[in-house]
């Protein structure tokens, strides 16, 4: 004898579930894993487009004048010329949308325009991190953890992420008179891979044992003399696949060995901005379709820039 609703059968024969029975759905929505935003909290902010007309930014900046010196008496002093150069920034429309039916909306279990804002929330944060992400990689110099190395191809697989080479980065950013954020640290951007290996020389200092002293930064994970590591996922790579934000195509099997390489870029405080016209806007498209569809958006007018290209070093290890 067999029960139809419970499926168990004294007779040893087990019978289907009635179709009738739904799948109950948990209220506990959960979202695919992704980095974080971390380079805004280290560009210079301007936001003289939010209140004036236009599309570019021009930042000044003076270069020093011949040195002065000892004077003679009678001998009247020699005027100095002043120059000045100009680094720009131009902005333009970023955005992405989602569209949904109205059946959609009313036969589902859940909150379909909640959820869309909160994807387009998500996907506005990776996208403008990315965009200051890429406007560092496309200045500055390069240096490769294997001395000798002059192309990727040249950096060997043992040649992983070490003190050596930072402390060559800085030495070229000292060379440069770059300025050190507060007057005290550079900053550099490290994937976790590169972070494993850093953190096992004996000078690392991890950011718990100097918490309290000031507010970490997101992602900090520590320092090492006179620069600060904020570890992200979205710091160029050719181990990530192809969609992820991190994929860096140039670093895919480049190395000597055929091996996956790594992006580490150290730079200065005064070395990237970001120029921002209309503050990122969440916007539903109207009536369409006579109510059948709907969409939702995030919009945003922004460009980021370099000012100093002299204030940025990457670093490939392996």
């Amino acid at each position: 004898m067999s029960n139809a609703i419970t499926g168990v059968s004294t007779a040893g024969e087990y019978v289907a579930l009635p179709e009738g029975l739904l799948d109950v759905y948990s209220m506990d929505i959960m979202h695919t894993a992704q980095g974080i935003m971390r380079y805004e909290e280290f560009a210079v902010m301007k936001t003289e487009l939010t209140a004036v007309s236009g599309q570019t930014v021009q930042f000044t900046s003076y270069a020093n004048i011949t040195r002065g010196g000892q004077l003679t008496e009678n001998v009247p002093m020699e005027t100095r010329a002043m120059s000045a150069s100009q680094a720009s920034i131009t902005v333009t429309e970023w955005g992405n949308a989602i569209g949904v039916s109205e059946k959609l909306l009313q036969l589902s279990w859940d909150d379909q325009l909640a959820e869309a804002a909160v994807l387009l929330g998500r996907d506005y944060a990776v996208v403008r991190d990315l965009a200051l992400r890429d406007t560092l990689v496309a200045s500055g110099d390069t240096l490769f953890t294997t001395p000798a190395a002059a192309a990727l191809g040249d950096v060997d697989p043992a040649d992983t992420f070490d003190v050596e080479t930072i402390r060559n980065g800085v030495e070229a950013l000292m060379t440069a008179n770059a300025p050190k954020f507060l007057n005290d640290y550079f900053i550099c951007f490290i994937h976790p891979h590169q972070a494993a290996y850093i953190q096992r020389d004996p000078d690392w200092v991890a950011a718990q044992n100097y918490a309290g002293t000031r507010k970490l930064f997101t992602g900090e994970i520590g320092r090492w003399q006179d620069v600060i590591f904020i570890s992200t996922t979205h710091q160029g790579n050719g181990a990530a696949g192809a969609t992820d934000p991190g994929y860096e195509a140039a670093l895919v099997a480049a190395g000597s060995a055929g091996q996956n390489l790594y992006r580490a870029t150290l730079f200065a405080d005064a070395t990237l901005a970001i120029v921002d016209a209309l503050p990122v806007e969440m916007r539903d498209d109207g009536v369409r379709d006579f109510g059948r569809e709907h969409a939702l958006a995030w919009y945003s007018i922004f460009g980021s820039g370099i000012l100093d290209s002299n204030y940025v070093q990457h670093i490939i290890s392996s």
